[in-house]
């Protein structure tokens, strides 16, 4: 069996994967510069498609030998009559200044992603993480996603979420010391301050860096680096 087919099955076995998912359910989507970082993307399509219906799953396949994405990602819905009214925003304005262009589709073994079995331990060993705090609790968890991402983009690749804080993610070498020299500034009438940087997955140090920040969250962020270790 050949590394496409074996892949293949291996991803057809998995019942929440895309193959799995009816057609009726999943558009293919175009329009996007393909050198975005595929988590910006992904919150992108999400807040553009959010009024379809449940968003289960945002698929996007890289070309990993120019170091880019696709031209194309797949959106999968879980509700019934998402898909006609996704297509509805075809040609659409996606915040961002691009147009997207959706097609409904079923699922072939082209939309596979075999690059990932060589990607090298170099490629996570520079992800730092951050424990921040600052911005508006107020707001939907989407728009802090996009706001925290948008203000750590020049860091590198960006991930937010949600443990009692907001945790980012970054993946690029001197993530960290860069993350830190935005810490304090004003955004928007956001403060945004780093409260605790992990160490990378290639330091000898286990225990991450917390400057004026409560036992609490030194504790969140030990749990955090014992899990990327596991």
């Amino acid at each position: 069996m050949g590394e496409s087919e074996s892949t293949m099955k291996g991803f057809e076995s998995k019942g929440s994967d895309a193959s799995d998912i009816p057609k009726d359910r999943r558009i293919r989507v175009e329009g996007y510069d393909t050198s975005l970082y595929e988590y910006d993307l992904k919150l992108a399509l999400k807040k553009h498609f959010s009024s379809c219906g449940n968003i289960s799953h945002i698929y996007v396949p890289r070309n990993f030998q120019k170091g880019i994405l696709k031209s194309f990602a797949l959106v999968e819905f879980s509700t019934e009559g998402a898909v006609e009214k996704a297509l509805k925003l075809s040609g659409s304005a996606v915040e961002g200044g691009w147009r997207v262009f959706a097609k409904e589709t079923p699922f072939t073994r082209d939309y596979i992603d075999p690059g990932w079995a060589h990607v090298s331990f170099k490629h996570f060993s520079s992800v730092r993480k951050l424990v921040v705090s600052g911005y508006d609790t107020w707001l939907p968890e989407i728009d802090l996603q996009i706001g925290l991402s948008k203000h750590f983009s020049s860091c590198g690749e960006v991930i937010v979420f949600f443990y009692r804080k907001a945790i980012i993610s970054i993946r690029e070498e001197g993530a960290a010391e860069k993350a830190l020299a935005l810490s304090g500034r004003d955004v928007g009438g956001w403060n945004i301050t780093v409260e605790c940087v992990t160490p990378s997955a290639a330091s000898k140090r286990n225990f991450p860096t917390c400057s004026g920040a409560p036992p609490s969250m030194l504790q969140i962020m030990k749990k955090m680096k014992k899990k990327t270790t596991e």
